[in-house]
């Protein structure tokens, strides 16, 4: 068997054939599989699944681990605001609307340690003000162009 492949072997080191393990109606057929071959797969193949399986593992258990309790403390706060917002619907704010005329409304259910945080205005933010919008034509085009390059690499 070649070390460098993504495709699956025989018993003697050629492609699998799946059709020889399956019934008319595409259903795996046990004898068949017994008579024929076991999978073989080549170590990169092999190595490509346990360390994708590994790197997934890794990455729930550190995000569980070291963000746990922050991601449990919003999803509790998101839940009761939810809860205590029901039946009103979501208006953005602007600016004119706003007594403060910051844009921003002034919570009144947050700890107070988070007031200063929920009001501010992030630096990406602050930053980002000082261009237009891009036009929605924009993000279609590249949609549709991303769609005929991956449609033409693909066939």
């Amino acid at each position: 068997m070649p070390i460098l492949s993504s495709a699956v072997f025989d018993n003697r080191s050629r492609p699998y054939d799946v059709s020889k393990i399956l019934t008319k109606n595409f259903l795996f057929d046990e004898e068949a599989y017994h008579r024929y071959s076991r999978v073989f797969l080549p170590i990169t193949y092999v190595l490509s699944y346990a360390l994708q399986f590994a790197a997934l593992t890794a990455l729930i258990s550190h995000t569980a681990l070291w963000h746990g309790k922050d991601i449990v403390r919003q999803w509790r706060r998101s839940w009761a605001e939810i809860r205590s917002s029901k039946g009103s619907n979501y208006e953005p704010l602007s600016p004119e609307t706003e007594p403060n005329g910051s844009g921003y409304r002034q919570s009144t259910t947050s700890e107070p340690a988070l007031e200063d945080l929920l009001n501010a205005e992030d630096v990406h933010n602050r930053l980002m003000k000082r261009y237009d919008d891009v036009p929605i034509f924009w993000y279609l085009m590249t949609g549709v162009s991303m769609t005929a390059i991956g449609i033409f690499v693909v066939e």
